[in-house]
């Protein structure tokens, strides 16, 4: 069967139109945080790395430590982070290192941490599926602007509260904007 170049190209306008169409509306309209901090910065930008961990009792504990870099680099600073939590089960944990584990505290510099558990005959899973989210600001428009900033960061940070710590830091690359909401 042949078909015209014409007929080719209006489907595919078709397709393009209806997936044009099925595109989510950006989260970052309905997130507070990004509107409070627009209100006090000329510029926000929001970036976002997610995680995905699924340990069965055959497999690996996960212990990761990460950096994340956003490049092209924004032109702001880092404002915070932000953990967004989507499904936990089982033994894990995440969040900034505890001043406990050794070391000072840096605030760029998180982790994660899921347990294996179970046995042969009882295979329980532990799973952590989040989003961690980055606020670049710039150009504050307010004298307590920066201090917005600690306060968030204080509010935001996860108490870190798994036996493990990885002192191994991984650098990864942050992926720009929202994430995209989960299926239903």
């Amino acid at each position: 069967m042949r078909f015209s170049r014409k007929a080719v190209m209006g489907a595919l306008g078709g397709l393009l139109f209806v997936l044009g169409g099925l595109t989510p509306a950006p989260a970052a309209a309905a997130d507070p945080d990004e509107a409070e901090l627009q209100r006090h910065f000329a510029t926000v930008d929001v970036w976002h790395y997610p995680v995905a961990y699924d340990v069965g009792y055959n497999g690996q504990d996960v212990v990761v430590t990460r950096e994340l870099v956003a490049l092209p680099p924004p032109s702001g600073k880092l404002c915070f982070i932000r953990f967004d939590l989507v499904r936990g089960e089982g033994e894990f944990a995440y969040g900034f290192k505890p001043a406990g584990a050794g070391g000072p505290r840096n605030d760029a510099v998180w982790g994660v941490y899921v347990h294996k558990r179970g046995t042969v005959t009882d295979q329980l899973r532990s799973v952590l599926k989040l989003n961690a989210i980055y606020f670049y600001v710039d150009g504050p428009k307010t004298s307590d602007a920066d201090a917005l900033c600690a306060q968030k960061q204080a509010a935001a940070a996860h108490a870190y509260s798994g036996p493990e710590w990885s002192d191994l830091i991984v650098r990864a690359k942050l992926l720009h904007g929202w994430p995209q909401a989960p299926a239903p």
